[in-house]
């Protein structure tokens, strides 16, 4: 280990003390969080640190309020799925020497048998395959009496999915990708599998496929967010600047950012806080990195769809531009032409800069609300889905939303600027397209543009079509009246067309005159309209001499070359490179270097993945 490294994992210590710390502060415990005052006080689990001898019970009681919900009830009725096989299981491998005994009775009947359900998602078949291969394990003479099958048939099940969906990542890119929401429940679970698994073949591909996800991170690491587009970033907080359950393995792994105790002490987040796993500590020295303003690339999996659609989805490509003060991204989702499918959660492009909550996004969305848009990956009827997606999950179908993806959008970008543009049929539920502008800045419209100094950077957004100012207030807590929201608090810019479409320009603002000179140029240089939209063809030249070029459904050029998607690499940046299909990637800072090599046989087909979106 090198001096760089024990340092690094000094650091990583001494914030995972201090987020398992902000953990304890708590009434009751979940089984994730249980993790917290157990790793800090292992003692707890056998009561010998407590003089009236109540935590020797901590654990059995949170296991019969959290899985029994307290109630007096045989094992064989109780349910659960992947949120719920999974901390059990890790519950009781990680603190297996101290149990008590009515805990360890306890968790081995549950996990033995309770009935399991899969769920839908790839973090679901994750948690709840990695739970099961741990049971297995820890119970290879028991009854599995909810399945029937054998605890070995079970094991060797779940040890092909997992082992397959790490390889297909490592070949193809990962599915749920860059998920600033789930992004934690792919790591507890590895971490789970690094640490516990008897399987040591398990443990190794684990241990590497945790890098790969802390690489992800780190290659659209921003100041406490992370750039770019992303596969699940719902849930009404995608105009926040830091968002979602990532947020602890951010202060964790990069620590750039003052501690959050809200943010980022306890949840899913604490079985990987108080774990073993450290990552190299060159992927945080990439991640902390901005000296330079660069590119990064990369490939994900295709999207699942299961019905709408007559040809299957190609290849997700990202483009992120990662500048000093700002960053840009964008992705091509890879849809087949004239599908219905709109994955639910997806973000595909944003601007991120740091600022307050609220105040550093930039992002549109169509709202799609199309009977396809949910009945392409899940298993209800078109006539009756929307209608039951929307029950549990209302903002789902809000007219104002600002995430979830569209069939009917497109976009280009080179560095800091990008081109969006729509093609909505006239009898879509929602004909328009929501753009969100934080407040606290003043936005200047000139010849069209509407422009804000940033700080540190300057923008300039072209409405494309007729649009109204309106502001958007959303608060999770209240019903009557909302004064200030906590979800949602800025500008919302309806652009009220079928055919609607934006350019963004983002500039540093010391490589400008001032922010005058910036307008100025920015309103001299209008876009080429005159195709648009019966065309559906935007050109449109930066000032900082590109020219981009878009075809609504047809060719992308940029400075007159047409942009070949399907020549991206698994990874490309100057800290990454990787080819896909071959498992092999290679990140570098200097003369340091990462090589991960999943040892995949090219000649063996990738695993299926057949969960939604």
């Amino acid at each position: 280990m090198t001096a760089d490294q024990r340092n690094y994992d000094a650091q990583v210590d001494a914030r995972a003390r201090q987020m398992l710390a902000a953990a304890c502060d708590q009434e009751h415990y979940s089984l994730w969080t249980l993790h917290a005052p157990l790793t800090i006080d292992p003692q707890l689990a056998d009561g010998t640190s407590d003089s009236d001898g109540q935590s020797a019970q901590l654990i059995a009681r949170t296991v019969r309020r959290v899985l029994w919900r307290d109630e007096d009830r045989p094992v064989a009725e109780l349910m659960g799925g992947p949120f719920e096989i999974l901390p059990a299981a890790l519950v009781y491998c990680r603190f297996e020497d101290a149990l008590t005994g009515e805990a360890h009775s306890l968790l081995r009947d549950y996990l033995t048998r309770a009935h399991f359900e899969r769920g839908n998602t790839e973090n679901h078949w994750l948690m709840y395959y990695a739970g099961l291969l741990l049971a297995c394990e820890r119970f290879p003479h028991d009854d599995f009496t909810w399945n029937g099958l054998s605890p070995q048939a079970l094991a060797a099940e779940a040890r092909r999915w997992i082992l397959g969906t790490i390889e297909r990542s490592a070949r193809l890119g990962h599915h749920e990708y860059d998920s600033t929401g789930y992004h934690i429940e792919h790591a507890a679970a590895y971490v789970a599998l690094y640490e516990h698994s008897r399987d040591q073949r398990v443990r190794e591909q684990c241990r590497k496929k945790l890098d790969l996800l802390t690489a992800d991170m780190a290659l659209e690491y921003f100041k406490g967010a992370w750039a770019g587009g992303h596969s699940r970033e719902g849930y009404r907080q995608n105009t926040w600047t830091r968002i979602g359950a990532v947020q602890p393995l951010h202060y964790l792994y990069f620590g750039d950012i003052e501690f959050d105790p809200v943010a980022h002490g306890g949840g899913f987040s604490t079985p990987v806080v108080a774990s073993s796993y450290r990552p190299p500590a060159l992927l945080a020295e990439i991640a902390l990195d901005r000296a330079r303003a660069h590119v990064v690339k990369k490939t994900r999996a295709p999207r699942n769809i299961y019905r709408h659609a007559t040809a299957d989805p190609r290849p997700v490509r990202k483009y992120t531009y990662m500048s000093r003060s700002f960053a840009l991204g964008s992705t091509q989702l890879g849809l087949p032409a004239n599908t219905q499918a709109g994955p639910i959660d997806l973000v595909s492009w944003d601007l991120s800069w740091d600022a307050p909550r609220h105040q550093g996004k930039i992002v549109c969305n169509h709202p799609y609300r199309g009977s396809g848009r949910f009945s392409a990956f899940l298993s209800g009827f078109p006539q009756n889905i929307g209608r039951a997606i929307g029950l549990d999950k209302p903002y789902l179908q809000r007219p104002d939303r600002l995430f979830g993806a569209s069939p009917y959008e497109r976009m280009l970008q080179c560095e800091g600027t990008i081109v969006v543009l729509y093609d909505i049929p006239a009898d879509d539920e929602a004909p328009c397209v929501n753009l969100f502008l934080p407040h606290g800045y003043i936005w200047e419209e000139n010849e069209g543009w509407i422009c804000a100094d940033l700080g540190n950077f300057y923008a300039a957004v072209f409405p494309i079509g007729p649009y109204a100012w309106h502001e958007i207030r959303e608060d999770e807590g209240s019903i009557y009246m909302v004064h200030g929201g906590n979800l949602i608090d800025g500008w919302l810019l309806r652009l009220n067309s079928s055919h609607p479409g934006l350019v963004l320009e983002a500039v540093e603002a010391d490589e400008c005159q001032s922010f005058a000179a910036f307008c100025q140029q920015r309103a001299a240089l209008q876009p080429e309209l005159s195709q648009c939209p019966d065309g559906r063809r935007i050109t449109v030249a930066t000032t900082t001499g590109h020219a981009l070029d878009l075809t609504y459904d047809g060719a992308h050029l940029v400075d007159g070359t047409v942009v070949d998607y399907d020549a991206y690499p698994l990874y490309e940046s100057p800290n990454a490179r990787a080819a896909l299909g071959t498992g092999k990637m290679v990140f570098t800072r200097g003369d340091e270097k990462l090589a991960l090599d999943f040892g995949i046989d090219a000649e063996q087909a990738s695993i299926p993945m057949r969960v939604i979106g």
